[in-house]
């Protein structure tokens, strides 16, 4: 992952986005920016940012930076991610592959999205509003229903027994949390 951030928003300062980004995360960040005083400059830097750009840029500049900083991240890269609950399933993020015992299981993209954010969050309560965002993003006029199916469908490959569900549960009301127990052989 990689994050190119222009300074210059509407709505909201690019700053602030770079501040929030780094208060969850530490996904590379390069500012692209007219702003070319060295205070800027500065200020990018002591927020979190990798590298920064100046405005008018080259492409080949623009993709020279961007190579530069994933060669210095790389190597901090080492351990891959492995969410891991009882009962056997397995959510490997970086190869998008779910596991069930010794069972790889095949989601589509929307049941992915929803697994890998409920199991990033377990016991957090997802609204159908939050989930139909996750899988359609902000614009979205379809209807929350959608989100049931695909709750459904998951249910059907990853538990053992989807009328009693161990890791997708419904919480009356408000909609769905993931509730897998978390195994001690996660990685970070």
């Amino acid at each position: 992952d990689f994050i190119i951030l222009d300074l210059m928003l509407p709505g909201i300062s690019g700053e602030e986005v770079c501040r929030t980004i780094r208060e969850h995360s530490q996904v590379p960040i390069l500012m692209l920016t007219a702003k070319t005083q060295e205070d800027s400059v500065i200020e990018g830097f002591g927020l979190g940012a990798d590298d920064y750009v100046t405005k008018p840029f080259s492409v080949k500049l623009l993709y020279a930076r961007m190579e530069a900083i994933l060669r210095r991240v790389a190597p901090q890269q080492k351990a891959e991610e492995v969410l891991s609950f009882e009962g056997g399933l397995r959510i490997h993020p970086q190869r998008m592959e779910v596991w069930r015992e010794d069972a790889n299981i095949s989601l589509t993209k929307s049941e992915w999205n929803i697994l890998l954010a409920m199991a990033r969050r377990p016991k957090k309560v997802f609204t159908r509003d939050e989930l139909m965002e996750i899988v359609f993003g902000e614009d979205t006029e379809s209807l929350d229903r959608v989100i049931d199916t695909h709750i459904k469908n998951l249910r059907k490959k990853i538990e053992a027994n989807p009328k009693q569900p161990v890791y997708v549960k419904t919480v009356h009301g408000l909609g769905y949390k993931f509730g897998g127990e978390s195994d001690e052989k996660n990685t970070p």
